[in-house]
């Protein structure tokens, strides 16, 4: 069976440096563009690039990638981003999507004062999506009465074209998160658990929703399993620490780190294809998928099957890694 789908990259992380250049963050979004991928998803955090000076530069350098860029409510007010929305997608004629975020790491939280909990900040973010959606939808005062947000004939003459407004991710899988996508999503997203686990938890509760699904994960797929586990466990080693940091993550307020991490604890490999490697090596959030092309294409098809529509890969960096992954997603494709 052929499925439709959307495939999302990772732009590159970290602070400037040779391998996070203006020339390499341009050279990875031409090739993902050039592999049909849809968009690359740009990361918010103290640390990185900022992820609209990421988005501007994956644009200059391509016609019709899309940058999925990380909105954090705490960063900039609701009009500032709205503003950033509409000068990118009017100045490029091109539409710009957003991952709506609310902040994981507790560290960078306490920096900004931030004392929200889990549950408040996803009711934050939903009501600073509706105020950009008001500014994005019409050039008229837009008038607001919230919790957390507060405007009186507020005019930013941002209004974009139906065509060009952002498609908006919340990720999650909590019921805070569940209720954001329900309020301003357009995609449910989550690092999904195993398809059986996953159907139960994810998709069962959300039946009948209009949002579509999305799922963030990575493919290590070669020829043969055996080339596969052998990449998969050369490229992500874990240690002492490592273990024990995936032990605390068990008693995280975030909904998703607690089942992967228990998933984690309970065994690595799970229906031969889904190992959680990556994560206790604390190299990622998102589980792979390692096998031959046939067999991860065959575990994915899984996740298809049950109504996913936005593929969020992780990893996928190099050429090489682009035609192994195509490899995978041609076959789910024809």
């Amino acid at each position: 069976m052929a499925y439709t789908f959307d495939v999302y990259g990772t732009a590159l992380p970290g602070r400037p440096s040779e391998q996070n250049s203006l020339a390499s963050i341009g050279a990875l979004a031409q090739r993902a563009e050039r592999f049909g991928y849809e968009g690359l998803l740009v990361f918010y955090n103290h640390e990185n690039l900022d992820p609209w000076v990421v988005s501007a530069a994956m644009t200059q350098h391509t016609k019709t990638l899309v940058p999925l860029v990380a909105v954090q409510p705490y960063a900039m007010p609701p009009y500032t981003a709205a503003k950033l929305i509409h000068g990118m997608a009017s100045l490029y004629e091109r539409r710009l999507d957003v991952n709506l975020i609310t902040g994981g790491i507790k560290g960078e939280l306490d920096q900004v004062g931030d004392r929200a909990d889990h549950d408040e900040r996803y009711e934050r973010a939903a009501e600073y999506m509706t105020v950009v959606r008001a500014l994005l939808d019409s050039d008229g005062p837009v008038d607001h009465e919230g919790r957390h947000y507060r405007f009186r004939g507020l005019r930013t003459f941002s209004r974009l074209p139906a065509a060009l407004r952002p498609r908006v991710f919340v990720a999650g899988s909590s019921k805070a998160s569940l209720a954001a996508v329900g309020s301003v999503g357009d995609v449910a997203v989550t690092h999904p658990e195993p398809t059986a686990a996953f159907a139960e938890t994810f998709v069962a509760p959300r039946l009948g929703d209009p949002q579509a699904l999305g799922i963030r994960v990575g493919l290590v797929a070669r020829r043969t399993d055996e080339e596969a586990w052998a990449e998969a466990r050369g490229r992500y080693v874990g240690d002492r620490r490592s273990r024990a940091m995936t032990a605390m993550k068990t008693r995280s307020e975030s909904d998703w780190n607690r089942r992967i991490a228990a998933l984690a604890m309970s065994g690595d490999t799970h229906d031969d294809v889904y190992w959680t490697g990556a994560y206790q090596a604390e190299k990622g959030l998102m589980p792979l998928l390692v096998g031959s092309y046939d067999r991860v294409a065959e575990y994915l098809e899984g996740y298809l099957s049950l109504g996913v529509s936005k593929l969020l890969l992780g990893g996928v960096l190099s050429e090489s890694d682009f035609h192994h992954n195509d490899a995978v997603l041609s076959r789910l494709r024809s």
